[in-house]
């Protein structure tokens, strides 16, 4: 077992590699904890590097234009990326898939409304693999699974799954309700087509609720894939993240010191007016994460509930591919991150005029990276 130091030292050595520069300020002040051969990343309130590290320009976007019916986004939902750079939106009022160039050139068109095969009636989310079957998530129903070219090829039913994500080899990895002795919960399972392959992990009960309480600035599970042999998980909103093997085994842990962000009273009024006077336990503070991905190179990112002096923008933390914070990097409210590929945030946004846009931005690091 390697000593804390020593990890640490490798640690940094391997960021100094991927930053691909010197600099006085690259000197992470985290510490690598190591326990039962399990390193635990914690890391400070300020990343690595200061404002302006890293920057978004943006490259693309893509909707709505006059004379353009290929173009048309209708309810874009959810966006997904392939390795080629084609981009694929989810819209929800027409119920299929829009498929677009790199370019941003309409491509083809996928699924219709309805409950048949290959047919959408909730459609949710999107998935691509590394031989570039689409599967397409109809929200409590199943998945429809395509062939590149928009051939329908198999609907595999989800039935009593939570949540869905897909593996770049097509592997399903869902969270399924389930109960275990005397209490029901929720667990990670992992599917190849409708078989299970392992038996679940990661089993979290249900809370108890008084049906007559509301609680809206509870934390929420938050996960995304990371690679395609591993998931990053926090259950409740903690900034505690554990990296977990598609097994469920405990490959480390991530860590960060914040300031809570207290909830404003205006905040609360929102939520008293959509629930009608509705009874709501309400906390003093929001929990840490709002949001969790990864790039294809294995980085995190967290959208966290800081903001901006201005309060426009959402403060999001940028970790390494192991777990130390390289930056904060700020994005306006109004911009909706899907996915991080190839050196690009793809996300969905409105115009001016209110009209849905797939915009997509490239990320810039302040010198080599």
């Amino acid at each position: 077992m390697k000593s804390t130091a020593s990890l640490l030292t490798l640690a940094l050595c391997a960021l100094s590699a991927v930053c691909g520069r010197e600099s006085p300020e690259a000197a992470w002040r985290g510490r690598v904890e190591t326990g039962d051969g399990i390193a635990t990343f914690s890391n400070p309130k300020d990343p690595l590097y200061g404002p302006g590290a890293l920057r978004l320009e943006e490259d693309l976007t893509i909707g709505n234009e006059p004379g353009r019916p290929d173009r048309e986004l209708g309810q874009p939902w959810y966006v997904a990326v392939n390795d080629s750079g084609e981009i694929f939106a989810m819209d929800q009022v027409n119920a299929c898939v829009k498929v677009f160039s790199k370019a941003g050139e309409s491509i083809r068109s996928i699924g219709r409304k309805g409950q048949g095969p290959g047919e959408l009636q909730n459609p949710n989310s999107i998935s691509v693999t590394a031989d570039g079957r689409l599967f397409f998530e109809d929200f409590y129903r199943g998945l429809n699974v395509f062939d590149p070219d928009g051939t329908f090829r198999e609907f595999i039913s989800t039935s009593g799954f939570v949540d869905i994500l897909v593996t770049s080899a097509g592997l399903i990895v869902a969270r399924v309700n389930t109960v275990e002795g005397d209490r029901p919960g929720k667990q990670i399972q992992v599917f190849e087509g409708g078989t299970q392959r392992e038996a679940g992990f990661a089993f979290r009960p249900d809370e108890p609720r008084d049906p007559q309480v509301i609680k809206p600035f509870a934390g929420r599970f938050c996960w995304t894939l990371v690679g395609d042999r591993a998931l990053a998980v926090s259950y409740d909103g903690r900034y505690d993240i554990e990296i977990l093997s598609l097994e469920g085994a405990l490959l480390r842990r991530v860590r960060k010191d914040y300031d809570p962000v207290k909830i404003t009273a205006e905040e609360i009024e929102i939520y008293q007016k959509r629930l009608r006077g509705r009874k709501m336990d309400v906390p003093p503070t929001h929990p840490a994460l709002r949001g969790l991905w990864t790039d294809d190179e294995g980085r995190l990112v967290v959208m966290t509930y800081e903001r901006t002096a201005d309060s426009d923008s959402a403060v999001y933390d940028v970790f390494d591919r192991d777990g130390r914070c390289l930056v904060k990097l700020p994005i306006p409210e109004a911009i909706r991150p899907q996915a991080w590929k190839g050196g690009r945030m793809y996300a969905l946004a409105e115009d001016a005029e209110g009209n849905p846009r797939v915009r997509v931005f490239r990320l810039v690091w302040r010198d080599a990276h």
